[in-house]
């Protein structure tokens, strides 16, 4: 299984090795809020990392991601624990699908905001897998719904599946932004990570009701997907709303004396 940052070509055996890349990558303050600055790491690549700074220039948290084209029309999206839901509305202005899942401006969310909302999905890949088309995918193995019973035919997740399993989490259970996604690949293009020089894959796949970035290890994908194969498995969720930023200006420190 990859890591999420591994999927961005940033896999890395410690939190000091991770800095040292995101030294050498460029950085903007893509948001300022209350005191918390998000500081956005970016490579040629696509790839990004969000780390979100307090005043003190703490890290608080980090979101990997990537610079991925909108896929998604949201009409609603709010706050569910450490992570946000919304509604994503399909071609006929019907609600499609929810979805559970990172936000790059997670910390500039206050209640819920009404859409229409354009915003790209990055799905990072960290347990998935490439079939050939359609009917290699609904043989497989990672097509069965469940556990069947003994001798009986088992269901099958259509080709093109979405189910974010942070909006079912237990009582008490924190929502995670993990899912199963399936869907056919309508374009990819392998990229390397100049901090790193680890190649990874980023593939544009249809979903139910949107498209999806989806990101790959190069190290567990050998091959690049094409066209027409079909996408497969457990992912780490993260939704890109570039309207959503606020850039407050930087506050003052005090100065004491005259």
């Amino acid at each position: 299984m990859a890591s999420t940052l591994a999927c961005i070509g940033l896999g890395v055996d410690s939190l000091d090795t991770l800095n040292q890349h995101l030294a050498s990558m460029d950085s903007t303050v893509a948001g300022r809020i209350d005191g918390i600055e998000s500081v956005r790491y970016s490579d040629p690549s696509g790839a990004r990392v969000v780390v979100a700074v307090d005043p003190e220039g703490d890290t608080i948290d980090l979101v990997p991601s990537y610079d991925a084209r909108p896929g998604a029309v949201l009409a609603a999206l709010g706050s569910l624990g450490p992570v946000v839901q919304a509604d994503v509305v399909g071609a006929d202005d019907a609600v499609a699908t929810r979805i559970a899942a990172d936000l790059e401006q997670r910390r500039h969310l206050a209640g819920t905001v009404g859409g229409p909302l354009r915003g790209a999905v990055v799905a990072l890949g960290v347990e998935m897998g490439v079939h050939a088309d359609a009917a290699a995918f609904a043989a497989s193995d990672a097509s069965v719904l469940g556990t069947p019973e003994s001798g009986e035919e088992p269901s099958r997740w259509p080709t093109e599946s979405f189910v974010s399993y942070g909006l079912f989490a237990g009582d008490g259970a924190a929502p995670e932004p993990t899912a199963f996604l399936s869907g056919t690949v309508v374009a990819a293009e392998t990229m390397t990570n100049g901090a790193t020089g680890q190649p990874f894959h980023v593939v544009r796949v249809d979903t139910v009701g949107f498209e999806a970035t989806v990101c790959l290890s190069g190290a567990e994908h050998a091959d690049l997907p094409a066209p027409g194969n079909v996408v497969a498995g457990s992912c780490y969720l993260v939704v890109d709303v570039p309207t959503l930023w606020t850039l407050e200006p930087p506050r003052r420190k005090r100065r004491w004396g005259r």
